[in-house]
């Protein structure tokens, strides 16, 4: 009997198994997907809402309007970004004087800013809503930098103000209503360097946008789609 059998077959069943599982590692590293950004437009104004929850003494209310306009489905860049702050005022200032006799020598608000961004998506997919209706969507981030302008009153009834320079962090989801329509979701940091120092403002944010083409976008041709019906093309016809 040859007793190099159960070796050789030993030495074949794990050659076998190492090939099976190798198999789909070496897929895996092939394999990628492509999401196309069916709802890419050049142009987009967006209408602004939101809150500034972190001030002692107010609570601001943004009213704003906002340009973008999107270089690809990467890069973005936000030209203008206007907002206006409604102002009112918490009830710390009316327990501080009625609790413990004692009153803010000056208050301070923000009244408007204005501001310009760079914005980067990185992400982009979609969802399953309710397994009814797919609900595309991306992420985005955004830099930037602008002014502010503050309000402020003192104990005798005097007004002032002071505009400071601002930067701006930002991060955000924009899910796709339909071709032309938008809501975004964001949080922005505003850092605003005033002349007493540096102070943050959180935005948290609400937007209805409108995204439009003036011209049709040019369509981007894939080389290896080319050839694979260029091949097929010639197949059917040496048929």
């Amino acid at each position: 009997m040859d007793c190099t059998f159960p070796h050789r077959f030993l030495a074949t069943a794990l050659v076998a198994v190492a090939l099976t599982f190798a198999a789909p590692a070496g897929a895996e590293e092939e394999v990628y997907a492509i999401q196309n950004r069916i709802f890419d437009r050049h142009h987009e104004v967006d209408l602004l809402l939101g809150l500034v929850p972190n001030d002692d003494f107010h609570e601001p209310l943004s009213l704003g309007v906002q340009y973008t306009f999107n270089f690809n489905e990467i890069l973005a860049w936000e030209v203008v970004r206007a907002q206006y702050f409604l102002n009112r005022e918490k009830d710390l200032k009316r327990d501080l004087e009625e609790n413990f006799g004692v009153t803010p020598t000056e208050l301070d608000w923000l009244r408007y800013g204005v501001f310009t961004s760079l914005v980067l998506k990185p992400s982009y997919g979609k969802d399953a809503l309710w397994n009814r209706k797919v609900v595309n969507h991306e992420t985005f981030v955004a830099a930037g930098a602008g002014v502010v302008r503050y309000e402020s009153e003192n104990t005798d009834g005097e007004t002032g103000g002071e505009t400071a320079p601002s930067l701006i962090l930002g991060l955000g989801r924009k899910y796709f209503i339909n071709k032309n329509l938008c809501l975004n979701l964001e949080l922005r940091d505003y850092v605003n360097f005033r002349e007493a120092g540096a102070e943050n403002r959180v935005y948290l944010g609400l937007s209805l946008g409108f995204r439009f083409d003036l011209a049709p976008r040019t369509a981007t041709s894939d080389d290896s789609a080319q050839r694979l019906r260029g091949f097929v093309g010639k197949g059917g016809a040496d048929g």
